[in-house]
């Protein structure tokens, strides 16, 4: 696969990148909701368990894995969050360095971290944005998952 090199960036390309900074560090208060959420359904699954003989049975189950599936959406959001987050203080330094070495470094170091293949070829700035858009989607996907896995939680409970 050939990919096209970088064009040099423009005046404008600093202002996107500090935008798409800002843009991705929202992604925090994503994690923080998340985080309160999985924390919530952690210490519901521990209860549901303290006071197994006091649920009742058809209940217990269905309760169980809506909470636990609540946890672990929580731990796909966390995975999402920090992907998002390293996206969004790589684009803080790319805007205090919007040049083609900038990104060019940026790849050569990624690549000495293992974190993309060095053969890959650099992209161009508009893929990346793309990319890192779509791991803050992923994110809120998983965070409005989780919400909603609650809610069926909350909802079995009230039918009780």
């Amino acid at each position: 696969m050939m990919i096209a090199p970088t064009k040099p960036p423009s005046a404008g390309d600093a202002a996107l990148m500090t935008t798409t900074a800002a843009l991705l560090e929202q992604g925090r208060a994503l994690d923080r909701l998340s985080r309160l959420l999985t924390a919530a359904a952690v210490v519901l699954l521990l209860l549901l368990a303290l006071f197994a003989d006091q649920t009742p049975p058809d209940l217990s189950g269905p309760l169980a894995m809506a909470l636990a599936l609540t946890a672990l959406l929580g731990l796909a959001e966390l995975y999402f969050a920090f992907r998002v987050g390293f996206d969004a203080a790589l684009f803080r330094q790319l805007a205090a360095d919007p040049t083609p070495t900038g990104l060019e470094t940026l790849d050569a170091s990624l690549a000495e971290l293992g974190l993309r293949p060095a053969t890959a070829g650099s992209r161009p700035l508009a893929e990346r944005i793309r990319g890192a858009r779509k791991l803050l989607r992923r994110q809120a996907l998983c965070l409005a998952l989780q919400l909603a896995t609650l809610v069926v939680a909350a909802g079995l409970l009230a039918l009780q």
